[in-house]
Order: C-alpha cells, then structure tokens, then sequence
C-alpha cells in the first residue's frame, strides 16, 4: 500500500521518535511511504491561492501540487502530530486547506452536491502525543480527531477505516518508555 505520511512535529520535538517509528514500521510491513513534513510548509494560504480557490484551476503553487500529486497516488493517509490546545497543529491546518481544494478534497455534481474527492484513501490514520488525559480530551471535544479521523474520512472512499492513537507526550511522564511507545504503535497499524 502507497501511503502517504504528514509529519506535524518541529525537528527540535523529541516526541518526532512517534514519526520515526510509525514510518520503520510501516516500511517494514512493506509499505511504500511518502514523507511530507509539515513544518516546511507556508501556514496561510496565499491571497492568489484564496482567489484561485472556486476557479477552475484552484491549485497554483509548486508545493501544493507536489503534495496534491503524492496524495492521488496514495492508498492511505498518516497524520503525525502534538496535540496542541486539543486540536492538530497550525502547520496540519495549513497543509489541509492548501491541499484540500475543489477538485482534490471534494468535487461537486452536476446538482451542485459535495461528493468525496478522495476516493483512492482507503485508510486515515492518527498518531498524536497529547499530555492529556481521556476524560480531559473528551471534555474538551477533541478537535483532533474530529479533523482526522471523522471530518476527513468523509471526503475519502466509503468504506475507509480509521486509526486514531493517542500516546502521552515526553514531558507528561516522568519514564519515556521508546519499547512501549514502539509496541503502541506496532499495534495500532497492524491492520494497514
């Protein structure tokens, strides 16, 4: 399976082990990954990009179509992410609406009904490190996931399955565990 793989952690997070493990893993399962790092990437979409945005060529940056190119080659998606204020972080947002246009994200019919873009993700997965607790994240409606794991799965084939993992970040426990953190994630995408 082609996956693509969207890394949201600075070089500088120690918690970047997360994206180094989940893409050994998925290599090892004989996976072909595709790496795009978030953080290399312009947060806000450009005004010419905002105004291309309905036209009929929404896509007018290089870095965009790279990213729009690796996307439809790919059979499944990878979000790796620190939690930050219960939602992905700036640069995710960024990467989601530059590439998530008309055309590429959703397409409309001929009744001007939004219809999935994405039909070849068969599979959207989540990996984020968070230094909350579950009751903290369900109280806070965990905007993570939404996004993840049950907004973007509509814009994908009707039969995509979901993996959403979340593991303690390093600075929420005081024992970093790599063997546990790497068994948590072998789990998590053993079904990919």
């Amino acid at each position: 399976m082609r996956v693509l793989l969207l890394d949201g952690y600075e070089p500088s997070n120690p918690d970047r082990i997360i994206t180094d493990f989940a893409q050994k893993q998925l290599r090892k399962q004989g996976h072909e990954v595709a790496l795009i790092t978030c953080q290399d990437w312009n947060l806000v979409m450009s005004s010419d990009e905002r105004a291309a945005y309905h036209s009929d060529q929404p896509i007018i940056s290089d870095d965009v179509q790279d990213s729009v190119n690796r996307l439809r080659q790919a059979q499944a998606m990878l979000f790796c992410y620190p939690s930050q204020a219960f939602s992905v972080p700036a640069c995710v947002k960024g990467w989601l609406e530059r590439v998530l246009v008309p055309g590429v994200g959703f397409v409309f019919d001929d009744q001007h009904k939004v219809k999935p873009g994405m039909t070849n993700i068969r599979r959207v997965g989540a990996l984020t490190t968070s230094p909350h607790t579950l009751w903290r994240r369900i109280r806070a409606r965990d905007a993570g996931k939404r996004t993840t794991a049950r907004t973007l799965r509509l814009s994908c084939h009707r039969r995509c399955c979901i993996t959403f993992k979340v593991l303690p970040n390093r600075s929420s426990t005081k024992s970093f565990d790599p063997v546990k953190t790497q068994a948590t994630i072998t789990h998590a995408l053993k079904k990919w």
